[in-house]
């Protein structure tokens, strides 16, 4: 393979080798290297190949160093003496060696698989390219060595020419091993491909290490949003209100993204505005500004994405021709950019939308814009949740045709009333209501006209009484009115009663407009019962029964009038 010089110490200890890695022996950029090339090189941990170099030159004498094409050492065994103490030293001796780097990189650079320099220092180096993935990243250097038996006439006068101690010089020259020439290439490619493989398995390593904390990181997400999920689904089952629970959302949010400031907005029940959701961080009189936003184009970027059913993404408020009209709320705000996601169900409908606003002009990355989605998708999971237990609760607390209380929703509100007038000593009362010539209008007309009759009067009673009062259909063509704590006296509260029943009985009596292309109209009479109380050993049912007996009572005199409860 190889034979060294007489002169050459036989132990590997006392070679005395330098080390490059810590010298200043490749002070000149041998060329710019690509982005290929650099990110390659970055990609790869040659660390490994250091040992290996090592162990390499004390098996057979001579040096390796792996360079960057930027000039960087990447790798490198010790280097010989004579180079580093003596040659890398002197200026007249550190320019021969340069313009051995510069040739042998040069022809590198070229597309050469191998080259040899002869240096004017009377040393030889040669050096192969490094390729990985079919790109150049760096060159492999082995040196310095001879040829034949080294000429110790030359380097005595070149060591006197250049100052350097002969007996030193000599001696750092006899360490400098001889390689037969036909033997270089096979062990440049020798130690190419074990470089090359290192290097493949390095990237392979790092691209594994890159994906596993990806994927880490992916889970760690998920399982941020599947919590943030839980904690929605969890605040829906204790009954908490949709404006409370999309505050709480958009707090979480915010928490994992502190750059973000998040908006919710609504779609009203008409379609054609964006009502206030949610947006904790964002000022008051933001807030206030943008509550009844109407969608449609050029609305900013909800009422643009809610108007498209689109994303829509905003990287710079202050340019954007979306936000002229809203410059002034925005700068005071200080909001640059919006990303607004339109919140539509499994249907396509849209809900709402959820928006990103940020202080400084910036456009969403991949990663982004799927998180902006899917947590379009939790506030979609609380809408609808919260949508679902409101329609819920009003199948089972309200009348479908009237929008009125049903029958379970009154007797919880009319315990209540006995239990507050039981307390505060006030009198209620109660009416039972019944259409008096309802029947004819099924029979006549259908029932889809006798549904309009009953939800026409249902609007009318609750138009006569107070707020605080209840309304609720009964069954049927029956009403209840219940009002609540009208006085503490028992003849001013009877007296305001009647005075209610008289109006309810006059609304009712108004024409009705049946269908409103033939002009067909019908007037209902009420036969109306009432019961006065006062919580006092009362209860709901008891109040119904009584209720409904002078309802029948007012009937039996003729219809078309009121009864007190007589016993």
């Amino acid at each position: 393979m190889a034979k060294l010089s007489k002169h050459l110490l036989k132990e590997s200890s006392l070679i005395q080798m330098l080390d490059p890695l810590g010298a200043d022996w490749n002070n000149t950029q041998r060329s710019v290297p690509d982005n290929a090339a650099s990110q390659h090189a970055v990609a790869s941990d040659f660390s490994r190949l250091n040992s290996l170099f090592d162990h390499f030159l004390e098996a057979m004498g001579i040096a390796i160093a792996l360079i960057g094409l930027d000039g960087s050492i990447l790798a490198s065994s010790k280097w010989q003496r004579a180079c580093m103490q003596f040659h890398r030293v002197n200026e007249t001796s550190r320019q021969r060696c340069h313009e051995s780097d510069v040739d042998l990189a040069s022809k590198m650079q070229q597309g050469h698989n191998y080259a040899l320099y002869k240096c004017r220092n009377g040393l030889t180096d040669c050096s192969t390219p490094l390729i990985i993935n079919d790109v150049h990243i760096a060159n492999l250097f082995i040196g310095q060595f001879f040829l034949t038996e080294p000429d110790l006439a030359f380097f005595s006068s070149q060591g006197k020419e250049l100052g350097f101690d002969n007996d030193e010089y000599l001696n750092a020259i006899a360490e400098v091993p001889i390689v037969a020439e036909e033997k270089l290439p096979a062990l440049l490619n020798l130690l190419a491909s074990l470089a090359q493989q290192i290097a493949e398995l390095s990237m392979a390593n790092q691209q594994s290490a890159r994906t596993i904390s990806s994927v880490e990181q992916q889970i760690a997400e998920r399982t941020q949003e599947l919590e943030l999920q839980n904690l929605i689904l969890s605040q829906i089952s204790q009954g908490a209100g949709l404006t409370d629970i999309l505050a709480c959302m958009v707090q979480q949010i915010e928490l994992l993204h502190p750059e973000m400031r998040c908006s919710v907005l609504l779609l009203d029940p008409s379609g054609k505005f964006l009502k206030h959701g949610a947006a904790p961080s964002l000022p008051d009189f933001y807030n206030q500004g943008v509550d009844g936003l109407p969608i449609g184009m050029g609305q900013g970027s909800c009422g643009t994405a809610a108007y498209t059913g689109e994303p829509v993404i905003v990287e710079d408020i202050n340019n954007h021709p979306y936000w002229q009209p809203f410059l002034e709320l925005t700068q005071a705000a200080n909001l640059a950019a919006c990303w607004s996601q339109p919140i539509k169900n499994a249907d396509g409908k849209v809900l709402g939308t959820f928006g990103i606003y940020h202080s400084e002009p910036c456009q969403p990355t991949a990663s982004q814009r799927q998180k902006i989605a899917r947590y379009s998708n939790l506030a979609e999971l609380a809408i609808n949740r919260s949508l679902s237990a409101e329609k819920i609760r009003r199948l089972a607390f309200y009348d479908d045709l009237t929008g009125l209380p049903n029958r379970r929703l009154l007797e919880e509100r009319l315990q209540h009333a006995i239990s507050n007038s039981k307390r505060s000593k006030n009198y209620c009362a109660m009416m039972f209501i019944d259409l008096d010539n309802f029947k004819p209008v099924n029979d006549l007309y259908g029932h889809k006209t006798g549904d309009q009759v009953l939800s026409q009067i249902g609007e009318r009673i609750r138009h006569v009484v107070r707020e605080a009062d209840t309304v609720a259909r009964f069954g049927g063509d029956e009403f209840i009115v219940l009002l609540h704590e009208i006085a503490g006296n028992k003849a001013h509260c009877m007296q305001r009663a009647e005075q209610i029943a008289t109006k309810i009985a006059a609304t009712i009596n108004e024409p009705l407009d049946l269908q409103q292309d033939s002009q067909l109209s019908h007037r209902c009479q009420s036969s109306i019962g009432l019961v006065l109380f006062s919580g006092k050993q009362t209860s709901a049912d008891l109040l119904l029964r009584q209720a409904d007996a002078a309802m029948y009572q007012a009937k039996n005199r003729g219809k078309n009038q009121f009864c007190w409860y007589q016993p």
